[in-house]
């Protein structure tokens, strides 16, 4: 016992008659996986999407919650599309498709680019790089069913109701190069958007 040094150290603290410590051993921590999603086929549930689109697996590139709600869990895949998961329900509840890089005569190895979007802090505002164009897509996350990228909203519904006024398009910011990356500033709002060789700053008002 006495080559142990914590006892040497302490000697009036162990008994004399202390008869050993215990063995070394391993102790393995896990960690249970919860739940598991499939993007692909969580999509395929959605009508709408599944008549309009080809629905393949993509790979996920970004995760972020959404600062001013914080069941809804954005994603943004491969292939250029984003939504939006909503971690109470497990559903999408949004979504943004736009058009393939390819048929946009888009080079696909920048396509390919590993992009990070960013959400606005205050207003569900999610700000991802084009893959077809040069420039930022401001997409409409607003948890409820008057986001214009809700898979349950009726553009022809919105345009008829006295109440439309809500409604927040989606918009296209141009830039002069292609968008990899963006940043929002957690009070101001402040866009700051990266291209492969310089920074974009924008002043962004609802």
């Amino acid at each position: 016992m006495e080559d142990i040094p914590i006892v040497r150290e302490f000697q009036d603290v162990f008994p004399a008659n202390l008869p050993g410590m215990p063995p070394d051993r391993e102790i393995e921590f896990v960690v249970p996986l919860l739940t598991s999603l499939k993007i692909s086929s969580m999509l395929e549930k959605i009508t709408s999407l599944k008549v309009q689109s080809n629905i393949v697996s993509s790979e996920i590139h970004s995760l972020n919650f959404d600062p001013s709600c914080p069941y809804q869990l954005a994603f943004y895949l491969d292939d250029g599309w984003s939504g939006v998961l909503n971690i109470n329900t497990l559903t999408i509840t949004h979504m943004h498709c736009p058009p393939p890089a390819w048929l946009e005569g888009v080079d696909m190895s920048l396509s390919r680019s590993t992009r990070k979007p960013s959400w606005l802090p205050t207003c569900s505002i999610y700000a991802v790089g084009s893959l077809s164009g040069a420039g930022i897509y401001l997409l409409d996350f607003r948890p409820n069913a008057n986001s214009a990228c809700h898979v349950d909203f009726d553009e022809e519904q919105e345009s008829n109701s006295k109440g439309h006024i809500g409604t927040i398009q989606n918009k296209f910011v141009p830039a002069s190069q292609n968008v990899v990356a963006c940043a929002t500033h957690p009070l101001n709002g402040t866009l700051i958007s990266g291209t492969k060789v310089r920074l974009y700053k924008s002043i962004l008002s609802r």
